[in-house]
């Protein structure tokens, strides 16, 4: 995912009239341009472009399980469609058994369970692609 390509689906979505998708993808956009002037730069790499979108994605989380225990299940609805079109931006995510077998591998590469080196490597290497509490839970598993 690059900025142009943002760009792109923004022009996309609006020739559809998908207000939802503009709503959403202006909402990036806005955000990346926020950050480039506060770091000082031209361009964002991909990994800040999906912190980006995982942190608006995060936040319709929250605000799906807010409005679900307030019984506003048109909220629910709402939040919910907008996190399935931020979440079609984000990198395919490891699953539980990929997750465990990349740790072990990790593990046997850097010859320790500690979480704290586990944790780091992780992140260099499959950076946004694994939840972190699953990849915790993992490592654990791993060491008893």
């Amino acid at each position: 995912m690059t900025e142009e390509s943002l760009q792109s689906d923004l022009r996309d979505a609006m020739r559809a009239r998908d207000q939802r998708r503009i709503d959403i993808v202006r909402g990036i956009i806005a955000v990346a341009k926020n950050l480039k002037v506060e770091k000082r730069v031209q361009t964002l790499d991909e990994a800040e472009l999906i912190a980006i979108v995982r942190k608006e994605s995060k936040k319709r989380s929250d605000v799906i399980e807010f409005a679900t225990k307030g019984n506003r299940p048109e909220i629910a609805a709402d939040a919910q469609a907008e996190k399935e079109i931020l979440e079609a931006y984000l990198p395919q995510q490891l699953s539980r058994d990929e997750l465990t077998a990349v740790v072990r591998t990790i593990a046997a590469e850097l010859g320790t369970a500690e979480i704290g080196p586990l944790m780091a490597e992780l992140r260099k290497r499959y950076s946004g692609r694994f939840d972190g509490k699953e990849a915790s839970a993992a490592i654990r598993e791993l060491s008893t």
